[in-house]
């Protein structure tokens, strides 16, 4: 449990990793690699059900494919130019065109940043025990070298994502740096299903697609995407009442604790590993169009000050106040959800909704573990905004675990992050 909690902590830098292309493209607050993999492991469930592929697999491989940054840092095309500044004309160039380099060239620089991810993983994964060292860094493996069909379609919708979110923070215009990263989309992708998703971002964008077929179940998968790509620049509510600069965002939350349903629920052999981890990326969903929230921040007093001192304790309510506070939220959630999923396939929107609910009812083995859990993620986060801020006391966060969280697991590890964070 010791090294379980010594990984979680490593990986929760990239929560705080901004993308090395948006930084140098001057994007102001970009998504992190965090919010970045929760987008590709959300986007893999879906298309991948289109290709009748393995979701649990492409899950996991999307969850663990840039795992390596934690060390070796986010490479992209420019690594290699150093200094690069977007005020200057000639960098402008470069940066708004894209890298171009001889082949001889670019193996090699391909092996150099494969050996220094593949060394940076491996150091990562050495807290872990072996069986699940093994699974993370085959799986890794499988995406870098798209060893099996499920490496090679999330190697191939990584990109693709990469070039959806350039679009969206710099619009289609050659002269803004929208376009540069089509030119390597489009070397890397050869899947049909993902090729006829590049023609519909191409319409969606930019238009005037020749012979173009509008396939409406594909468009909505699109269109839910960029839906939940709103989690990617959403504070958490809870971090920003207390008082915290720059939180985590909610999709970083979600990473997370996606991450944590991995490690833990394998330990759990009775509960359904898939389900677990698609729960873990449905749970706040809602969020899309509700915002962040949290059980009190409508109960909370609108003078700052007042506000700091009641969120430094426990909030106690009553049974009734507590109920009244669950059933105007599941309301107004489910709604959010039916919203969000309202285009995509039946199927697919009954088991989010499905999801979702069981999560929010604690109705199954696989929610009352996830939600312990949960529980336990916001702890972690706490305890590092608690050394980081001297105002900030983890004590409610603390109070709200023990009451709630008596998995022998889940007990296990509050144990080690007392030891960890108090000695």
């Amino acid at each position: 449990m010791k090294n379980n909690l010594d990984f979680l902590i490593e990986i929760q830098k990239l929560k705080e990793m901004p993308r090395t292309g948006w930084v140098l493209m001057k994007v102001k607050n970009p998504e992190t690699i965090a919010d970045h993999i929760f987008q590709v492991t959300f986007s893999g469930w879906l298309l991948g059900k289109e290709k009748n592929l393995n979701i649990e697999k492409i899950i996991k491989i999307a969850l663990s494919h840039d795992l390596c940054e934690v060390y070796a840092g986010d490479m992209t095309p420019f690594f290699y130019w150093e200094g690069l500044n977007r005020e200057k004309s000639e960098d402008e160039k470069i940066l708004l065109r894209g890298i171009r380099l001889p082949k001889e060239e670019k193996e090699r620089r391909g092996k150099e940043k494969f050996e220094r991810e593949k060394n940076s993983l491996l150091k990562l994964l050495s807290f872990l025990k072996p069986e699940l060292k093994d699974e993370i860094f085959s799986l890794w493996l499988s995406f870098e070298k798209k060893i099996s069909d499920e490496g090679k379609f999330t190697k191939q919708l990584d990109r693709i994502m990469t070039l959806l979110q350039a679009i969206q923070y710099f619009g289609p215009e050659e002269t803004s740096g929208g376009t540069s990263w089509w030119e390597l989309t489009e070397e890397i992708v050869e899947d049909n299903l993902l090729l006829e998703l590049l023609k519909m971002i191409q319409e969606k964008f930019y238009g005037g697609v020749k012979n173009y077929k509008k396939n409406k179940k594909l468009e909505a998968i699109l269109d839910f995407i960029l839906g939940i790509g709103k989690l990617k620049e959403m504070p958490r509510l809870y971090w920003i009442l207390r008082g915290i600069k720059n939180p985590e965002t909610v999709a970083g939350h979600m990473f997370t604790l996606a991450i944590m349903a991995w490690i833990f629920g394998r330990e759990r052999k009775e509960l359904h590993q898939e389900k677990l981890l698609k729960m873990a990326l449905c749970h706040e969903l809602s969020a899309v169009y509700t915002g962040d929230t949290t059980p009190y921040d409508r109960i909370l007093p609108k003078d700052e000050k007042e506000r700091e001192e009641v969120l430094k304790k426990m909030i106690r309510l009553s049974k009734k106040e507590k109920k009244w506070i669950f059933l105007t939220d599941y309301k107004k959630e489910k709604k959010a959800i039916e919203k969000l999923t309202k285009k995509i396939d039946p199927s697919i929107k009954k088991e989010i909704l499905e999801l979702w609910h069981e999560y929010r009812t604690r109705s199954s083995p696989e929610a009352k573990f996830l939600g312990q859990l949960n529980i336990l993620a916001v702890l972690l986060q706490g305890l590092f905004y608690e050394k980081e801020y001297k105002e900030f006391t983890a004590a409610p966060l603390w109070e709200w675990a023990f009451e709630n969280c008596d998995d022998e697991i889940c007990v296990s590890l509050m144990d080690e992050m007392k030891k960890k964070f108090y000695g």
